[in-house]
């Protein structure tokens, strides 16, 4: 989006209000700024040469409150793409001032690269499960800095080795497959939630697909989302020169923001004609392991009872991104024995939004109690979702609340009930 079309989509914004009956940072902070119409008039107040970009810290800081949910676009009567905006707000304010330092550190200095990646993983599993993770916190020197706490607490509990060490076990070779399938194992599963990856990967093999994980790159999802474009766009080449040269039916996804991400590479290389017609033949095949496994594959025969309690909590990147809503829930009514219940607002944003629940903590907490507390509502014992940032955020809040129940992605449950895990 350049600045001419900058200034035509923040026009569309006719200010009806309409926005803050979903805005969940609007819901707790009742400021007009920070809710969709405010902080696009804000951005136009700067597209007019009123302020400039990054002069003032309070609009920078309200351009940066926005979870870009999504929830304000779908239910605009004028389609204002709010968190597109909010996004190319972010790139120019990144070009005047530069990105912060933890841009720095986490995005560009360990996303963009995975043998780093690699080592923080390793450093992870190691602080989890040597028993630095209880002495830190019994010697209550966390008090002291209550950013560094709350991050900690974020982090998942019960690290397993990663997804890439396990595929020589995992991965074989399937007899007259049914597809062929390209599994993108992001950076979250394959470091924090290899249990999922492995599920999802034995269950396609189980049902007669033939699965390869191929060497991949960061999505780019969390640099787009910060406003680094340039940085989103290289991510997302060599991506689509990986997966194009595997020639598969599908391109599966067990996480919402990179499944999201991925079928909007297309869009990212609108405007680049050497990549359109790669990154539109990519955008192709991409699926939601929910909606592959739902509409693709036929009922599972094999699946046992597990008499489980089990509610569901879209992520935003799913719901309203890949608009992937009754299949998770339809794959979790298939098992028998489970009785799902469904969570009040289970469509409303959990407050993690990739590293949201870092940079902005204060409000991530609001959001998450709210989440946390309708769950309780529903007497569940297993809260399901289909992202790992999900994942991380609704587990932290569980543990803060001392709630005995356990987040699953959909999938586990279906490799559980056929006895694969």
């Amino acid at each position: 989006m350049d600045n001419k079309e900058l200034k035509k989509k923040i026009r569309e914004c006719n200010r009806c209000g309409f926005c803050q009956d979903v805005c969940p940072t609007y819901r707790y902070t009742k400021n007009e700024a920070a809710v969709a119409r405010g902080r696009v008039r804000l951005a136009r107040l700067i597209s007019e040469g009123k302020y400039k970009w990054g002069e003032e810290d309070e609009i920078t800081e309200h351009i940066k409150t926005c979870l870009l949910c999504r929830a304000c676009v779908v239910n605009c009567p004028s389609s204002v793409i709010t968190d597109e905006i909010m996004m190319k707000a972010r790139e120019e304010i990144n070009f005047a001032k530069g990105f912060n330092l933890f841009h720095k550190l986490l995005y560009r200095g360990f996303l963009s690269h995975q043998e780093r990646l690699k080592v923080a993983g390793m450093l992870a599993r190691f602080y989890d499960r040597s028993g630095a993770r209880w002495i830190v916190r019994n010697s209550g020197v966390l008090n002291t800095f209550r950013k560094l706490k709350n991050m900690e607490n974020i982090l998942p509990m019960g690290l397993k080795p990663p997804l890439r060490s396990q595929l020589p076990e995992i991965l074989k070779q399937v007899n007259k497959p049914k597809f062929r399938i390209g599994y993108f194992a992001g950076c979250a599963t394959n470091t924090f939630f290899s249990d999922i990856g492995k599920a999802a990967l034995l269950y396609l093999q189980h049902r007669g697909c033939q699965v390869e994980v191929p060497e991949i790159q960061c999505c780019g999802g969390p640099h787009k989302s910060a406003g680094d474009m340039e940085e989103a766009k290289r991510l997302a080449k060599e991506n689509i020169v990986t997966f194009l040269k595997g020639d598969y039916d599908y391109i599966i996804s067990d996480c919402a923001t990179c499944g999201s991400t991925l079928k909007e590479y297309e869009e990212l290389f609108k405007n680049d004609l050497q990549m359109k017609e790669k990154a539109q033949q990519f955008s192709e095949k991409i699926l939601d392991l929910n909606k592959f496994i739902a509409d693709y594959l036929p009922p599972d025969e094999d699946l046992k009872a597990l008499d489980k309690k089990v509610t569901y909590h879209d992520p935003c990147h799913l719901v309203r991104g890949l608009e992937v809503t009754a299949e998770p829930r339809e794959l979790l009514k298939r098992i028998p024995g489970v009785e799902f219940r469904e969570m009040r607002e289970a469509d409303w944003c959990c407050g993690g939004a990739g590293s949201y629940c870092f940079t902005q903590q204060e409000m991530s907490a609001k959001i998450l109690e709210g989440k946390i507390d309708n769950f309780i509502e529903t007497g569940a014992e297993i809260l399901a979702t289909s992202c790992p940032a999900c994942t991380m955020q609704l587990s932290a809040g569980l543990r803060k609340k001392s709630v005995k129940a356990k987040v699953k992605h959909p999938v586990q449950l279906l490799a559980e009930s056929v006895g694969l895990v």
